[in-house]
């Protein structure tokens, strides 16, 4: 089944429980639930100037992105987001604007909403490497229009950070001394 991108209020639905929508068929009201009129115009034009970032980033690295919206059912909760990728090679770049939910009962879906960013860099093998932080920032916002500019800034934030070093810059990461290898293969045991 596709994402139904009808503004209807609700949220897109997928067999998987998980479908990313671009943002251009997708609806604010996915993560902003109750947003409208002019202030829902206000909201996409911030949302689409933060997919210009993202995209900038991506072309700066030399790999395609854009800012997508996000959802995941799980159970009888749905999470939903809006969120900017761009993967190298042990180098991820990530923005996300989304509702917080504090345990499975909470089904509100917002105020507030999170805005973060962060750059994480990995190890390359043979380091088992959980990731370690390059950059980050994040905030709380109370209204549509705050959460989505405030993203719009982060993805700025972001794209001006990658454009600090070159795609090799990035692409040449050095193990951690702090990350142990990964642990070597048992030998089968007899029998």
């Amino acid at each position: 089944m596709t994402p139904d991108p009808a503004p209807d209020g609700g949220v897109f639905e997928s067999d998987s429980g998980f479908e990313p929508v671009p943002l251009e068929p997708g609806h604010p009201a996915w993560v902003f639930p109750a947003v409208g009129g002019a202030e829902e115009e206000a909201v996409r034009r911030a949302l689409d100037e933060a997919d210009a970032h993202v995209r900038a980033l991506g072309t700066h690295v030399g790999v395609s992105a854009s800012v997508r919206y996000e959802c995941q059912h799980l159970a009888d909760v749905t999470l939903a987001s809006v969120q900017g990728v761009v993967e190298l090679p042990g180098v991820i770049f990530l923005a996300a604007l989304y509702f917080p939910r504090r345990c499975g009962f909470d089904l509100r879906w917002g105020p507030p909403w999170v805005v973060e960013a962060d750059i994480t860099r990995y190890c390359p093998a043979p380091a088992d490497c959980a990731g370690h932080p390059v950059a980050d920032s994040s905030g709380e916002h109370d209204t549509p229009l705050a959460a989505a500019r405030a993203f719009a800034d982060i993805t700025r934030w972001l794209r001006d950070r990658a454009l600090t070093r070159t795609r090799p810059q990035w692409l040449s990461a050095t193990p951690t001394p702090a990350c142990p290898p990964f642990p070597a293969p048992s030998a089968p045991a007899d029998g």
